[in-house]
């Protein structure tokens, strides 16, 4: 069975310092209390979290907390006591205690492991059919993998119930051929369960290979985030990756992945989606990733209220004025104040505002569809 709780103090620890350092959000609840905030530190006195001001000092010291977070994928909750308001590098923020334990809370999944590199492999299943896929978990009783061609949709290609044949080469030459059965599908992904006809010598290796890898992670994890390396987030930008890749492709830019990831999933029929969570300096030398010349594919591009260092707004500026960008800009985010928004974005350059928290699809679809008509 899947790990069901995580409970090593030191794991624990490099787990929200890697939060940190990847400007990584959790979602709080404490009594009528609740949002989604940044982990801003994780220190010996706990973890500090970029609560509102107002917030933190409404919430009484001591309140039971419940903390729900992502890491590598895995889902995660805990009960935590808050510890009072706190200021961070001259941020007023609020303090949890460090958790004693991590439940998963997706322990149907088979994902135990999840590399940090993208594996792909081969899939044949019962009806003849040949699969080109990723793999994005593994664990001791199956694997969980994506279609390498995003605008697919796996239910397509696989059924419950159904025999598939694993072939797959992982890190230190270690191959896999195996028969699986599919047991459960994501949104995106299914897990494919081995089956009683794989080979024990070779299961009994891929497991081994898996205790190994896992030790191997959790050890470069802690050379990177250990206690006392505190690192206050990434300082240079991931570079752009596609999430959908579809003509015509727009780029998303700001730190909010999980908002975007549901765009792709909603639109991704329609749309094609780029992201870079931005930082600073010119974008378009950010964007070689995407293997294109210039602005390549791209055809418009949205910026998000919520980046990680820079201004949206000046941002928008950089591209109009510095860089000439040639791309419809669309600044984005909440729809609170939106007609004042879209005036200081017109005033940056933008060609408007679009709201997009709460997501709304059929309306960010027609908005999309109309401004690509025009430009």
């Amino acid at each position: 069975m899947t790990q069901r709780v995580l409970e090593d103090p030191a794991a624990i620890r490099v787990l929200f310092h890697r939060l940190v350092a990847f400007a990584a959000k959790v979602s709080l609840t404490a009594g009528e209390h609740r949002g989604l905030f940044e982990v801003l530190a994780c220190e010996a006195e706990g973890i500090v979290l970029g609560i509102p001001a107002d917030m933190a000092r409404a919430i009484p010291v001591g309140t039971k907390t419940t903390l729900s977070l992502e890491d590598r994928g895995l889902r995660f909750e805990t009960v935590v006591a808050y510890s009072g308001a706190a200021d961070y590098s001259g941020v007023a923020c609020g303090r949890i205690a460090l958790p004693r334990s991590l439940r998963r809370t997706d322990s149907h999944r088979f994902a135990t492991f999840v590399p940090d590199d993208h594996v792909t492999c081969t899939f044949s299943n019962a009806r003849g059919g040949f699969v080109d896929a990723t793999v994005k978990g593994l664990g001791p009783e199956g694997v969980e993998v994506g279609l390498r061609d995003s605008r697919q949709n796996v239910r397509d290609h696989f059924r419950m119930g159904e025999e598939a044949t694993l072939d797959v080469t992982l890190e230190g030459g270690m191959r896999v051929v195996a028969p699986t059965k599919v047991a459960y599908f994501g949104d995106s992904t299914v897990g494919l369960a081995f089956t009683d006809k794989a080979d024990k010598a070779l299961m009994s290796e891929f497991k081994d290979w898996l205790d190994t890898q896992q030790q191997l992670q959790v050890q470069r994890d802690r050379d990177e985030f250990e206690l006392g390396n505190r690192p206050r987030r990434t300082t240079e930008a991931i570079g752009a990756r596609i999430l959908v890749d579809r003509d015509p492709m727009i780029l998303l830019l700001g730190d909010r992945e999980d908002l975007f990831r549901r765009m792709g999933e909603g639109l991704g029929r329609k749309f094609g989606f780029a992201y870079l969570n931005y930082i600073k300096g010119p974008l378009l030398p950010q964007l070689k990733e995407l293997g294109e010349e210039g602005w390549g594919r791209t055809r418009m591009i949205l910026i998000h209220h919520q980046l990680l260092v820079a201004s949206p707004l000046e941002l928008t500026r950089q591209l109009v004025e510095k860089e000439q960008c040639p791309l419809p800009i669309l600044l984005c985010g909440t729809e609170e104040d939106a007609s004042l928004k879209a005036v200081r974005a017109l005033e940056a350059g933008a060609v408007d505002y679009l709201s997009l928290e709460p997501f709304r699809i059929l309306a960010v679809m027609k908005k999309l569809d109309d401004l690509l008509k025009l430009f």
